[in-house]
């Protein structure tokens, strides 16, 4: 049995036996502080709603959930079944308070509440009781990135009990320069969906690392989803950053293969990806975004949508992806009241298609066309900025067969129409949106090299796949740029 078979093997093993975990709960806040972000995904709310239904019931861990029934046990606190409502607040003492947000009261069933309540951190948190879970892309793509670094550090690696047994720090950092330990990467394997498939791309992207970068002595590896290292601009699109020992610094752009590559790709909040070089179309995204939203409302007639919706200025709202969740679960409740679904489409699908269809117009007009490939060239090519350290990239594209490198850079007529610096070398826009769905296509001609060519680009504004609608500002990607 070769090294990724006995890995896979191995890891499907332990996956279902459940890793250890985290020492303590300090531990884990202080992960998660020093991070920033959560690695758990899931919504908890005790105003979660899905496909208009309200499911503030949650599984929690199953290490945990053994804790709690003791504990109602030794009370003799009598019980069939133990599911756990997410609340605002606890009524009174919690019979368990670790250091964390998500506190629950605990119910015999979804009506018959038992009486008391715990709190817990939210990674601990596995699960909407009666649905399936969604995959959680975000860790997805943690495994591969950190794996590709960490079996370039450790070529010997030779089965799963080492990690599970290591104690310590594993040699990769993150890009501020924190040292990411061994009980972390086990955290980020348990919230991932797919292990098997993105341990063995990890692994078979640091293959072709070690290809790439020959016999190149290396000095530091950093996984770099948030800061970036050594004064490296932060909207560079590496998501691994490799330090050479002559004090030069490399970066590569992980992607998992679905079928053919087209790059570039982008992935990203619609604000976000129009500011991304001066920022002169963002202000008229924003107002797309809003004008949208209000073009919605004044549709809305039923009495408690109504009332709820006109008392609502979305105005004041960030333009964010996820701060406005409690106030959307708010505005779900009295559109539920009139049979109405806030998070679909009575509001949502008519809100993005708004979107979509003002997007669509504005990219008929060749200057923002322009700005828009230019935008795409920012993400595919990186921005050079004076005084910062380069980091040219490559693209690391993962696939269980054997992972490949592309230097974006060596693909010209690509490179060339997406840096165009004319709006007038754009010719015959045709772009095309059927009103409902979320996605449209982008079709113009451009000059390049003396001769027109024909492009096709895909475009897809919605909401993430984790989490649900939880903030005004959709994001945008693409599937890459076709050129015939």
């Amino acid at each position: 049995m070769n090294l990724i078979d006995r890995v896979i093997l191995e890891w499907s093993y332990k996956t279902k036996k459940g890793f250890p975990d985290i020492n303590n709960q300090e531990d884990m806040a202080l992960f998660e502080s020093m991070f920033g972000f959560d690695l758990n995904e899931l919504t908890v709310s005790p105003k979660y709603q899905s496909k208009g239904v309200f499911n503030p019931f949650y599984n929690i861990d199953s290490e945990l959930d053994a804790r709690v029934r003791k504990l109602l046990n030794d009370k003799n606190i009598a019980f069939d079944n133990l599911i756990y409502k997410a609340v605002a607040d606890t009524a009174k003492e919690p019979i368990l308070a670790l250091r964390g947000s998500a506190k629950f009261e605990l119910f015999k069933d979804l009506e018959t509440s038992i009486g008391q309540f715990i709190i817990i951190p939210k990674s601990k948190v596995v699960s909407h009781y009666g649905q399936k879970t969604r995959k959680d892309t975000t860790a997805s793509s943690n495994v591969n990135e950190f794996l590709s670094l960490y079996f370039l550090k450790h070529p010997l690696f030779t089965d799963v009990e080492e990690i599970l047994d290591k104690q310590g720090g594993t040699g990769v950092l993150t890009g501020e320069g924190d040292e990411i330990s061994y009980s972390q990467l086990i955290e980020l394997i348990q919230k991932d969906e797919t292990p098997e498939r993105d341990i063995k791309i990890g692994y078979n992207n640091s293959v072709a690392l070690k290809s790439d970068l020959k016999d190149v002595s290396i000095n530091n590896l950093y996984w770099t989803p948030r800061g970036k290292p050594a004064n490296i601009n932060s909207k560079n699109p590496s998501d691994i950053i490799i330090e050479l020992s002559n004090g030069e610094y490399i970066g590569y752009s992980n992607k998992i293969a679905s079928g053919e590559d087209k790059t570039p790709k982008f992935n990203t909040n619609i604000v976000a990806f129009f500011d991304k070089l001066d920022g002169s179309i963002t202000e008229e995204i924003k107002k797309l975004i809003n004008s949208s939203w209000n073009k919605v409302s004044n549709s809305i007639t039923k009495p408690n949508a109504k009332s709820a919706i006109n008392t609502f200025d979305i105005s004041k709202e960030s333009f964010s992806e996820t701060t406005s969740r409690d106030a959307f679960a708010d505005l779900a409740v009295e559109f539920q009241k009139d049979n109405l679904e806030f998070y679909g489409k009575d509001f949502y699908h008519p809100f993005r298609n708004n979107i979509i269809g003002g997007l669509n117009k504005m990219l008929s007009n060749p200057q923002t066309l322009k700005y828009f490939l230019n935008s795409i060239a920012a993400y595919t090519y990186g921005t050079v900025v004076e005084g910062e350290t380069p980091c040219p990239y490559k693209l690391l594209i993962g696939q269980e067969s054997g992972s490949k490198i592309k230097d974006v850079s060596e693909n010209k007529i690509l490179r060339s129409v997406v840096t165009v610096d004319s709006s007038s070398d754009i010719k015959d826009i045709s772009n095309n949106y059927d009103g409902s769905s979320q996605s449209f296509t982008v079709k113009f001609k451009i000059k390049t090299s003396g001769e027109l060519k024909d492009v096709i680009i895909p475009v897809t504004v919605r909401t993430r796949s984790a989490g649900g609608w939880s903030g005004k500002s959709l994001f945008i990607t693409s599937s890459g740029v076709k050129i015939s």
